[in-house]
């Protein structure tokens, strides 16, 4: 099932704030993924929106991902400029899933749509992988909404769709308060309109409802073996060091232990060797450290290879994407000369866009601007 961040924050077209703004800011809050809601705006105002957003994004390592609202012509024009969104949602009444994954350059994105109502849920279009179950109760931000459902109606949403491996979301009128029971009824993510942008600090909420899901579903349990995975500078070999010492396994960082065997560091190999040798040491030393349960973490490109995350599966490790912004990260590991990878922001941030799509099969960590001993003690708490 596709992994959503606990809070799906939408735009609110009616604030003087511009769209793309909007987003911007929440995806420096920490957020990694973003609905464009542009209704009431007139289509040009929204598609101007749009391509900076997208283009905004892409500048900066695929951060955040967007999905459009409703509009598949705007989600194709964006794909006809190189820009296609990561989703598209789609209402009750607007062009079925299937056809809208035909439209020209919209093949691998991902859709969603809008169920209220058992039959809905059942009847689901199977292009879909995920979709929003509601409304909870009745918002302000849709005047048109449907009868609320409800935490009974939630439930049986996210059981049905989650009996086809799409993943929930919960919508409609929701606040912090909600977050807890919603992630008990089956969620896997709450979207909000009102309540984020009405939050003094977006990424403290975030926070919360993100450490409320990890009481109600824990990524892992205590026990399994995890593989860090994300971008360079994210945090892995930090994090994953403390995660270790506070579940009492031992901690592994791939890259120090190919330096270990190899007896030079990671730059050295890549100047002398190039990139594809190092990518088969770390295919044969990955393998030596899943034989019992521990930390490990993976360098930024190790989780592209079919062949590390089968072996990750295969092990019984649970991955886990620590997920930084790219814009952060770059803060932290841009031009290390230990980094052979990080020496250009331009690169750095094309990279980074080309491996989102694989960190984003595994659950996902939100730092939220938090330390990474905040974040282990959030996670086990």
């Amino acid at each position: 099932m596709l992994h959503l961040p606990p809070l799906y924050p939408i735009t609110d077209a009616t604030l003087a704030e511009p769209l793309s703004a909007q987003i911007r800011r929440l995806g420096e809050a920490g957020f990694p993924l973003v609905q464009f809601r542009g209704k009431p705006l007139d289509t040009q105002t929204q598609w101007a929106e749009l391509r900076q957003a997208l283009m905004e994004a892409a500048a900066n390592g695929g951060w955040p991902f967007i999905c459009v609202n409703d509009r598949a012509d705007l989600a194709m024009l964006a794909a006809r400029e190189g820009l296609a969104p990561w989703g598209l949602h789609l209402g009750q009444e607007d062009l079925p899933a299937i056809e809208a994954r035909r439209l020209p350059g919209l093949a691998q994105v991902h859709i969603g749509a809008s169920t209220h109502e058992a039959g809905e849920f059942e009847a689901l279009d199977t292009a879909c992988d995920h979709a929003g179950v509601g409304p909870f109760r009745g918002t302000a931000t849709k005047a048109d909404h449907a009868a609320p459902i409800g935490l009974e109606g939630l439930r049986a949403g996210c059981t049905a769709l989650r009996a086809r491996d799409i993943a929930p979301i919960a919508i409609g009128g929701l606040g912090l308060a909600d977050a807890e029971a919603c992630f008990e009824a089956g969620a896997e993510s709450l979207a909000m309109v009102g309540e984020i942008h009405r939050a003094a600090d977006p990424a403290a909420l975030g926070w919360e409802i993100q450490r409320r899901r990890w009481r109600v579903r824990p990524p892992f349990a205590r026990g399994q073996g995890l593989a860090i995975i994300g971008g360079s500078g994210a945090g892995k070999s930090t994090f994953g060091r403390q995660l270790a010492f506070a579940l009492s396994l031992p901690f592994h960082d791939l890259d120090a232990v190919i330096e270990d065997g190899e007896g030079r560091p990671v730059a050295e190999i890549f100047a002398a060797s190039g990139e594809a040798a190092f990518r088969a040491l770390e295919a044969s030393h990955l393998p030596t450290l899943l034989g019992r349960p521990a930390v490990v973490a993976l360098g930024g490109g190790a989780w592209e290879s079919p062949g590390n995350r089968a072996a990750v599966r295969a092990a019984g490790f649970v991955p886990l994407w620590l997920a930084e912004a790219p814009a952060r990260a770059w803060e932290r590991a841009g031009r290390d000369p230990n980094r052979p990878l990080a020496q250009s922001r331009e690169a750095f941030m094309a990279r980074t866009a080309s491996r989102m799509a694989a960190w984003s099969q595994a659950p996902m960590l939100l730092a939220f601007g938090h330390s990474s001993a905040e974040l282990v003690s959030a996670l086990l708490d």
